[in-house]
């Protein structure tokens, strides 16, 4: 049976940091240079999973989970996402020191009222909300994936 193509959706945003507005089968490492020089892409397929399928996704297109390093990477991510998204943060390897999957702690954050709270136990992801805040969250839960191509 053949490969079906994954389906990208590349959303145009108002933040310098993703400016791409197209649907299609393209590979977007393609695009990247000649559409957005110098900045990071943001890409979504629009499609919601557990963190661990985010990040083979991501990882499949040489990329990473979208993490935003700053507040204008914050709100790029969000107008990439229109929804709520996992990020490339967690807290798995030690709990309450959230870090970035491609390693090192974090230097940004932007947490939504009371928190990180670990409810229940066992939330070591994070979710970017469609409010631009965030939200610690189980690994296992689905939402949208969003990836990370460097500049």
């Amino acid at each position: 049976m053949p490969r079906r193509p994954v389906q990208w959706l590349l959303v145009a945003s108002r933040s310098p940091t993703a400016r791409l507005a197209e649907m299609g089968e393209t590979d977007p490492r393609e695009k990247r240079e000649s559409q957005n020089p110098g900045k990071k892409l943001y890409v979504t397929n629009g499609k919601k999973m557990p963190f661990s399928q985010v990040k083979a996704l991501c990882a499949g297109f040489q990329a990473t989970v979208a993490t935003p390093r700053n507040a204008e990477e914050n709100k790029a991510i969000q107008d990439v996402a229109q929804d709520s998204a996992f990020l490339g943060i967690t807290d798995e390897v030690t709990e309450g020191q959230f870090a970035y999957v491609t390693g090192g702690r974090i230097t940004y954050s932007n947490w939504k009222s009371n928190e990180p709270n670990d409810h229940g136990s066992g939330e070591d992801c994070v979710v970017l909300l469609s409010d631009g805040l965030w939200n610690d969250i189980s690994c296992s839960a689905s939402f949208l994936a969003v990836c990370e191509l460097p500049a």
